[in-house]
């Protein structure tokens, strides 16, 4: 075994180079250059994570949910008030500090708790009414008065080529000759 050359299979233990890489990459030195073999478990093991994935479906994108800008387009600013939109005093009359402080902090908590207890009630019935609400004008939209709306722009269209044909076989005559 004293003629075997380092990284050889036969004395493994002299090698620096890892048997398998980290990509399921089967590595080999020979004559210095560096040979890749796949290994043929980690391909099917691959195409199998590739079948599984599932693909993904609109209008479930919980992943890119925003928790702490609940209102990125900005279709509730004039109900976002604060304490100091609501309650200020004049530089002129300032009550004791505390008391200030104190009616700060109960008017923020209040606000914030009684929304959030009213919420967690109202929230998933109204959530299902809306959903169902606005998938049935969702179904009505597209099902019924977009046809409709098509059907008249037909209609009109024909109507649009007659009353063109009359306004140039009556009114451009008489404008021409004005």
């Amino acid at each position: 075994m004293s003629d075997s050359k380092p990284g050889s299979e036969h004395n493994l233990n002299d090698s620096n180079m890892p048997l398998l890489s980290e990509d399921g990459t089967e590595k080999a030195e020979k004559g210095g250059e560096t040979f890749e073999k796949k290994d043929e478990s980690t391909k099917k093991k691959k195409k199998e994570k590739k079948l599984k994935v599932p693909k993904e479906k609109p209008g479930y994108d919980h992943d890119n949910l925003d928790m702490t800008l609940r209102d990125s387009k900005g279709i509730n600013r004039d109900i976002d008030l604060d304490f100091d939109d609501i309650l200020a005093e004049p530089s002129t009359a300032h009550g004791f500090d505390p008391i200030w402080r104190l009616s700060f902090v109960l008017f923020t908590q209040i606000r914030r708790w009684i929304y959030r207890i009213i919420a967690a009630f109202i929230a998933l019935p109204l959530a299902i009414i809306w959903a169902v609400i606005f998938s049935l004008l969702s179904v009505i939209l597209v099902w019924v008065v977009r046809p409709v709306i098509r059907i008249v722009q037909l209609f009109l269209a024909v109507f649009k080529e007659l009353w063109v044909s009359f306004l140039q076989a009556t009114l451009e005559p008489l404008c021409a000759t004005a």
